[in-house]
């Protein structure tokens, strides 16, 4: 029988304080104090420095004597028996009582027998784990007979029901006031709960029972502290998960960092003959044969983040931490873990849970120096020592030295070293040595950080010093970003399924969160990114670009924070990010492109009719072609103009080819055209202003050659020229599996929707000369431009020019417009400053200007509206200084429309707009803010107003209302 403490001492302690150490000698019975005479300097060194340890020998006198009579090893097992029999009670109150006794028992005999030298560093932790097992048994019991299950035996009360230990308490080397990470698992077709019971919310109340038994804090303290957040997807599984479910989720998403975990689990408690199985399952997720380099670098990663956190970086003794700081703990768990991670799968000696036995089993595979291996074992060992005397001043989780010279020189006191000095100089030296070994190993291992600091998205909570990064990057809700981005690098969206996506989105994060906080709009720039990543069908090929070109990351998320219509875009189709590494994304817009983009769209390959693939391949090009422009606008390299040019070179395109599939659909059916056609581009279409969401205005006219086509099933020519036109608006408006082209307007052709919906020539001609049309149509006619076709283009441009030249007088005109304007502001009033087409002194008000007098005239001039200002004062039709005017509003209102229409599309609120996009419109105009924008805006609309007056005349209503 081993003898007690008193004659096993072989440790002396300095005396730290001995004011403290007579406090609570004098607490302590007559009994007590006698027995433990011999060992009376020692017991005052613990006392002074570890003022927990003197208040458990005082409340545990009893327990305090025996240890002075009896072995650590008699006490300790008998704790150990005391909480496994707390099986056999059915009361929750009595189980608490013994169970916190026990642990007070057990602390006490442990701690003694630690500091005094009779146990080593192994001894103490495998009767720390050994306790812990035991309370985790017999609380399990208890509960099962408090929640009214019927009890199978005290060793497997539950059959099916299995409890995992993992962390320090999977590998037996649990720390002195260490919590004890745990996972519940289930065999569903084993268990069979109370009658009327659901399983799932009778497995949960069980398990709340027995972990309120541990961890609920009495009036005798606590046993230990549960931590469930190893199992499964923590944040979306219940604390008692199936079994099956397990596997399934390691099976599909399971992660490196997880592996490295459950490399530790054991069975602590429950049904063991079920966990070992279960276990026996996880060994080809945990242990891999081939070199598994993916998880050495997760695992290299996450250890050279931790120990790079603020001050963790430093090595210094006051304020570190020895766990997780640098050339901590951790260092030399993660040392030997990535080699057992590396290659464990084919050397099953390797498989040893705890850190020395691992270190053992690699020096006896020759994997790492024999000195090596012991030199980081005895240093280990110095640091664990550290680790408990920190904590068993106490009984407080944590693994800091104090920065305080005498609260460190108590764990010093506790550790044997009288000068606090030599104290420092002794852990400085085995962290210094630690650090060197791990940075050896890890010295190519990437590191999980972005500008402002630690990133750190795996395990089952943000760090603190994660949130800080994630908060200096302006994000005003860090712990839910910790957790999405976690989430994702988990494998909770389809892009990340897979392990190679998962590797990726690691390399990716840190840059990610950089960009998105570089808009300046955190919070809604990684909303709209985080619609985009989740809606990607899968995630290595989108994840490769982004990595391997760091800039196509930078420009998304720029595009992102600045436009949500974009961003929408990009969300519904993420395959449009291949667009963005060709090198023509970012070269400046030119106009001319639409031959090459009407080549592009008649490139059809695939399945189907000619007609479908003409359709869908033009959908896919402006797609394309519509975020090329739209970035450019965005992101200021192109100009208002600039824009519009190029969105209606692409309209044009695709009118082209639309209408050539178009002709060969009628054609295929009725022969070819019985005539000559033009099609005219009006409005925003004929003055080459289209913008992102712009519908295109166009006219289809036409003259027979003969009276009837000739084909198989011949029709008359204005049927043919009709159902051609259908067929076009059909191409470039219906929706099909590649989405939407244009929206087509016909309304402004002769007699709008009353009227045939292609014109003949002689119709238009008496239509508009005649004097049919009314003024407004006139109007428009004046923004016409011949936009396709086949051989008309002649006559159309004479008839133009004809229905320009009509003899109306210039009062009449001006009354006409001004009462249309009326009409506009009574039928179609602005709603919003922001309306910039339709708000008083808005850009209509420009265009009537330009478009009566050139009525006035009695001639076009040109479908550009700024075109058409600078050529009515160069023929004294407009004053120099109110045309410069008229074009200034023109070229703001214009720059302005399209961001607005490119970013939020019909509805822009002010007041939602991101301060990036606030930013990037002022910049626009040369002006800061949307405050100063607002102003620029509305003294442009009063200019425009007074010279709309001024041109034409107080916009009223005339007498036909």
């Amino acid at each position: 029988m081993p003898d007690p403490i008193p004659a096993r001492l072989t440790r002396s302690l300095p005396v730290c304080d001995t004011e403290r150490a007579a406090r609570v000698r004098a607490r302590l019975p007559d009994a007590a104090r006698e027995a433990w005479a011999e060992a009376s300097g020692f017991v005052d060194a613990v006392f002074a420095a570890a003022p927990y340890l003197g208040r458990l020998a005082v409340r545990r006198a009893e327990t305090f004597l025996r240890l002075a009579r009896d072995s650590p090893e008699a006490v300790i097992a008998d704790a150990i028996e005391r909480a496994r029999a707390v099986a056999e009670l059915s009361d929750h109150d009595e189980a608490a009582r013994v169970l916190r006794e026990a642990k007070s028992d057990l602390h006490l005999a442990a701690a003694l027998a630690d500091l005094s030298g009779a146990y080593d560093l192994s001894h103490a932790v495998g009767a720390l784990t050994a306790f812990a097992d035991a309370s985790v048994q017999g609380a399990l019991g208890a509960a099962v007979r408090i929640r009214g299950f019927d009890v199978e035996a005290d060793d497997t009360p539950l059959p099916g029901y299995f409890v995992l230990a993992l962390g320090k308490m999977g590998t037996g080397t649990l720390n002195y006031s260490s919590d004890i990470d745990l996972v519940v698992l289930f065999e569903p077709d084993r268990i069979v709960t109370p009658e009327g019971k659901e399983p799932q919310k009778a497995l949960d109340r069980l398990t709340q029972t027995w972990v309120r038994l541990m961890s609920e804090e009495t009036s005798d303290g606590y046993v230990f502290r549960v931590d469930h957040r190893l199992r499964p997807d923590p944040s979306s599984t219940p604390v008692s998960l199936s079994a099956e479910s397990a596997r399934r989720y390691f099976e599909a998403v399971g992660q490196n960092w997880e592996r490295a975990a459950y490399a530790k689990a054991r069975v602590c408690a429950g049904d063991r003959e079920a966990g070992e199985a279960f276990l026996r399952d996880l060994e080809p997720f945990i242990w891999r044969r081939a070199l598994d380099f993916a998880a050495v670098e997760d695992i290299r990663s996450l250890a050279k983040q931790i120990q790079s956190i603020g001050r963790r970086a430093e090595i210094r003794v006051a304020g570190h931490d020895v766990k997780l700081g640098r050339g901590g703990i951790r260092e030399v768990e993660f040392y030997a873990q990535v080699m057992q991670l590396l290659f464990g799968g084919r050397k099953p000696a390797l498989r040893v849970p705890d850190t020395v036995g691992a270190l053992r089993a690699l020096q006896a595979e020759d994997l790492i120096a024999a000195e090596e291996a012991e030199a980081l074992i005895e240093d280990y060992r110095t640091l664990r020592h550290v680790e408990h005397r920190i904590q068993m001043r106490e009984d407080e989780q944590t693994q800091t030295l104090p920065a305080d010279r005498s609260a460190r020189a108590a764990v010093a006191a506790l550790f044997g070293e009288a000068e606090l000095e030599a104290f420092d100089a002794q852990v400085t030296s085995a962290l210094q040595r630690i650090h060197a070994a791990f940075s050896e190993q890890f010295d190519d291992g990437d590191s999980l950080a972005t500008g402002e600091g630690s990133l750190v998205l795996t395990g089952v909570e943000p760090t603190p010093d994660t949130l800080a990064t994630l908060s200096a990057h302006g994000f005003s809700q860090p712990e839910q970003i910790w957790s999405r981005l976690s989430g994702w690098a988990a494998g909770r969206a389809r892009a990340g399924r897979t392990e190679r996506a998962r590797g990726l989105f690691s390399r990716l994060a840190p840059r990610l969160v950089e960009a998105i906080g570089a808009t300046g709009d955190a919070d809604r720039t990684f909303a709209r990114f985080a619609k985009f990543f989740e809606g990607l069908p899968s995630g290595v090929q989108p994840l490769s670009l982004l990595v391997n070109h760091p800039e196509l990351a930078d420009e998304l998320i720029a595009i992102l924070g600045l436009a949500p219509r974009l961003a929408e875009v990009l969300a519904r189709r993420p395959a449009l990010l291949d667009i963005m590494l060709d090198p023509s994304f970012a070269q400046p817009l030119k106009t001319g492109d639409r031959t090459k983009l009407a080549e592009r769209m008649r490139e059809v390959r695939g399945r189907g009719t000619p007609f479908e693939l003409a359709l869908n391949q033009a959908r896919r090009i402006a797609r394309e072609e519509r975020l090329r422009i739209g970035a450019q606008t965005l992101l200021g390299r192109a100009s208002a103009g600039e824009a519009g040019r190029a969105y209606t070179d692409l309209a044009e395109a695709a009118i082209e080819v639309m209408s050539d599939a178009a002709l060969n659909e009628v054609a295929r059916r009725h022969g070819p055209p019985p005539g000559r056609f033009a099609i005219l581009g009006l409005g925003k279409l004929g003055g080459c202003e289209l913008s992102a969401d712009s519908d295109l205005d166009i006219m289809v006219v036409y003259q027979a050659d003969r009276e009837m086509s000739e084909g198989e099933r011949p029709i008359g020519c204005d049927t043919w020229f009709s159902r051609f036109t259908q067929r076009l608006v059909a191409a470039l408006s219906a929706p099909t599996e590649e989405g939407d082209l244009f929206d087509v307007d016909l309304a402004l052709r002769p007699s709008g929707s009353a009227g045939p919906v292609a014109v003949s020539l002689a119709r238009f001609e008496s239509y508009y000369q005649g004097g049919e049309a009314w003024t407004w149509e006139r109007m428009a006619l004046t923004r016409a431009r011949i936009v396709g076709g086949q051989g008309l283009d002649s006559e159309v441009s004479a008839a133009l020019d004809a229905a320009m030249a009509c003899d109306v007088a210039a009062r009449d005109i001006r009354r006409d417009a001004a009462a249309m304007r009326a009409r506009l502001e009574r039928d179609k009033p602005a709603g919003s400053l922001w309306n910039l087409k339709l708000r008083t002194g808005g850009l209509i008000e420009i265009e009537f200007i330009a478009q009566t007098g050139q009525l006035v005239l009695g001639r076009r001039l040109s479908p550009s509206t700024a075109q058409a200002l600078r050529m009515l004062v160069e023929c004294g039709a407009l004053p120099e200084a109110d045309g410069e005017a008229l074009t200034t509003a023109l070229r703001d209102y214009s720059l302005v429309t399209q961001l607005l229409r490119l970013a939020h599309g019909s509805g822009f609120d002010p007041d939602t707009a991101s301060l990036p996009f606030a930013e990037r419109l002022g910049e626009a105009v040369g002006v800061s803010g949307l405050q100063a924008l607002q102003d620029r805006l509305d003294d442009h609309a009063a200019r425009v107003r007074a010279l709309f007056v001024a041109h034409i005349g107080e916009p009223q209503l005339d007498s036909d209302g």
